[in-house]
């Protein structure tokens, strides 16, 4: 399966592998820490550790489950991680260029809604008037909308600014038939939400982090990247390992200090208490 920056056979060198191993040493580190916290449940520790990325109200709850984000941020970063894999499944990891145009505005389109039904929250929020009754089930329908569009950014910026043989003419998605492809995957997710079984829902609460962390470490590892010399020079993704150690380790410093952040205003009484699962 061919995703972004992977094309390329050129053997990776022992600068690359040490670093690759330190990688999946740090993901497998964290991984186990959060599912195996001692004293404190999965869905707690979710909770806390993406306490200062959104104001997790209206989150969803799917087989007892509480998902770490709200609705709406929750199924952007799913849209967003079932996009990417299909970009990656049709063999378009290399694209440079947008969708065509029908098909751009039709994404544009989805995330004016996810605007549009976030201004009406906030005025229902505020106590004014709104158009409609806000409901957590399209907060979390727009948000996916989002979410299509969220991967396309991710994976251009990436192409563009780092990899050597980007695909200048060929499209992140090319037809209807893809973006089809994306919103059948998103309907899966929604019915395993609609589940109600935790076999199902614990996966998706971490596939939410995994997006989250993914998307500040890509925006993180661009800098030393491009410190180390890596601009329209990548074509295999051991080379990314360096600087994805490096950003990893700042999106994790970045996501700790915002929720110690929140939690420091929400026991000084400045922001309310939150609800705890």
């Amino acid at each position: 399966m061919e995703t972004p920056l992977s094309r390329g056979s050129d053997t990776p060198t022992p600068a690359e592998r040490r670093w690759a191993t330190t990688l999946l040493g740090l993901v497998t580190g964290m991984l186990l820490g959060v599912i195996l916290m001692p004293g404190v449940s999965l869905e707690r520790t979710l909770y806390l550790a993406l306490h200062g990325i959104c104001a997790q109200s209206h989150n969803l709850i799917s087989g007892g489950i509480q998902l770490p984000l709200c609705a709406r941020d929750s199924g952007m970063y799913l849209s967003e991680l079932a996009t990417l894999g299909v970009i990656a499944g049709r063999g378009r990891g290399h694209a440079g260029r947008l969708p065509p145009l029908p098909i751009s505005l039709v994404i544009l389109g989805l995330f004016l809604l996810m605007a549009a039904d976030g201004i009406n929250s906030t005025l229902d929020e505020l106590g004014m008037a709104t158009a409609y009754a806000p409901r957590t089930d399209l907060r979390l329908l727009t948000g996916m909308g989002a979410g299509i569009g969220l991967a396309l950014v991710v994976q251009l910026v990436l192409n563009t600014a780092l990899r050597r043989d980007v695909d200048d003419h060929l499209r992140a998605l090319g037809s209807w038939r893809e973006l089809g492809m994306v919103l059948a995957v998103n309907g899966l997710i929604v019915a395993a939400l609609a589940a109600d079984i935790p076999l199902l829902a614990i996966p998706l609460a971490l596939l939410v982090t995994v997006g989250v962390v993914g998307n500040l470490t890509v925006v993180m590892l661009l800098f030393p990247s491009l410190a180390l010399g890596l601009a329209g020079r990548v074509t295999r993704m051991s080379q990314l390992a360096h600087p994805a150690v490096i950003g990893l380790v700042l999106a994790l410093t970045f996501i700790l200090a915002l929720a110690r952040y929140r939690i420091g205003m929400e026991i000084g009484g400045y922001l309310p208490m939150p609800i705890v699962p």
